[in-house]
């Protein structure tokens, strides 16, 4: 459900020499390579474990990204992290992922998950229970986590009134850590994916999602899907990725 993105924030600390090397697989280098372009992701890193609170810091920031892959290819687009207060003092924090994409994320003891996305384009929000998981802390270099979840898409005006509902059965992979270069810079990231299968709506589908964390900067690349009701309802491939371009 999301998008492919890069962008730049002060260079994180690379990996403890101490970790493992993991090369990036042949299946994974070349879906990434279609979407985000040659040389984005260089050469396998030293990997530690995760730390949410390092690797995705929770603070508002506004860029704008040059979409590499998928329809908008060649646009370029801003794009927000904002943060909600909720009764009592919660926070609530919203990732853009496209104009009309954006994703919610909740920090739960000291691990990040995404519970919802919502699609205004579209009109719809769609909700996985359990939530996806966006950085389980401690997870270990080349560690995979099996997931199953229901799904609910609602309309955005009527959230009571379900459109449709389905369920995904997936995987979570700590990947490794890559050196990643885009225009603005290159960073050690640390790359996790998403594996689905399942049926939302009317048919089956399946779908891989990427993205990459450098420490203390967040997000510097991720693919995955831009568009709610195009791949998740009618099931049309909508994957892109996006870029920072030199300042």
């Amino acid at each position: 459900l999301l998008v492919g993105l890069a962008f730049v924030a002060c260079l994180g600390q690379p990996a403890s020499a101490a970790g493992p090397v993991l090369p990036l697989p042949a299946e994974d280098a070349q879906e990434i390579t279609s979407l985000l372009g040659q040389g984005i992701v260089g050469r396998a890193l030293p990997s530690e474990p995760i730390e949410g609170s390092v690797y995705f810091p929770l603070v508002e920031r506004r860029s704008t990204y040059q979409v590499t892959g998928g329809k908008n290819a060649g646009k370029s687009q801003m794009l927000r992290t904002t943060r909600g207060q909720r009764p009592g003092g919660n926070e609530a924090w919203r990732f853009e992922l496209s104009p009309s994409l954006a994703a919610f994320i909740n920090q739960a003891g000291p691990n990040l998950t995404m519970p919802a996305v919502s699609d205004s384009g579209e009109g719809v929000i769609v909700v996985t229970t359990p939530p996806n998981p966006f950085l389980v802390d401690g997870m270990k270099p080349g560690e995979t986590r099996e997931f199953s979840q229901q799904v609910s898409v609602n309309y955005l005006d009527d959230p009571s009134d379900q459109r449709y509902a389905g369920h995904l059965a997936g995987t979570y992979t700590y990947v490794g850590t890559y050196e990643v270069t885009v225009p603005a810079g290159t960073f050690p990231a640390a790359l996790l994916r998403h594996k689905y299968t399942g049926k939302v709506g009317p048919a089956d589908t399946q779908d891989t999602a990427y993205y990459f964390f450098a420490p203390k900067v967040g997000v510097v690349a991720m693919i995955s899907q831009e568009d709610v009701e195009a791949f998740w309802i009618i099931h049309i491939d909508t994957s892109s990725g996006k870029i920072l371009p030199a300042p």
